[in-house]
């Protein structure tokens, strides 16, 4: 079988640091900004407040 031959790769979700809601929205904002000449801080109040799917959430993968 060809597992025996394979290299060993690390778990990188194990070793992926958290991740934080507040950067992703701000990652997105200031994104959108650049394309769309929109303010940050107008753009970070609207993804917090203004949500079409507010029963979904982030995948992600709960602390231990």
């Amino acid at each position: 079988m060809l597992s025996g031959t394979l290299p060993l790769v690390p778990d990188l979700l194990a070793t992926a640091p958290a991740v934080d809601l507040h950067r992703i929205i701000r990652a997105v904002a200031s994104s959108t900004a650049i394309e769309t000449g929109q303010a940050i801080h107008e753009l970070e109040h609207q993804l917090q407040s203004d949500s079409r799917f507010p029963a979904l959430e982030l995948a992600i993968q709960p602390s231990t």
